[in-house]
């Protein structure tokens, strides 16, 4: 095998492990507005890394603040800002502005490993009911 592509192919193994560690992406849009958060609440599954823009429809200073996940981004009209986090844990995280007095939380489901075989399932047949997988 020639050197270039025993090279080529370390490579291309090396890259195919990578992409299998990454997080899937949600992407979220939160707008921040006289009445508060829109959306108020989110909801996410363990494991995925959320990728938030934040504008505002209001010329008074905001912001978001997410618990636990050291996300701070600016909220001010006409501008969007980025930022990013990944929600390993099931439960509920606050995210806010203090100068706004403004809330919201992400709800983070946790993920469900689908069942193979439960033997107290069996039909009258005998056999394995298991639902459709879509």
């Amino acid at each position: 095998m020639r050197p270039v592509l025993f090279l080529l192919l370390i490579s291309f193994n090396a890259l195919a492990t990578q992409v299998e560690k990454v997080a899937p992406t949600r992407e979220v849009a939160i707008i921040v507005t006289k009445e508060g958060y829109y959306p108020k609440s989110i909801s996410v599954f363990e494991g995925e890394k959320i990728k938030f823009y934040v504008t505002s429809t209001v010329e008074e200073p905001n912001c978001m603040i997410v618990e636990a996940h050291k996300v701070f981004l600016a909220a001010s009209k006409g501008k969007i800002t980025e930022g990013e986090a990944v929600f390993n844990k099931a439960g509920e995280f606050a995210f806010y502005c203090p100068s706004s007095k403004n809330d919201g939380k992400v709800v983070v489901l946790k993920k469900q490993t689908p069942k193979r075989e439960i033997a107290s399932e069996k039909n009258h047949d005998g056999m394995l009911w298991t639902p459709k997988e879509y």
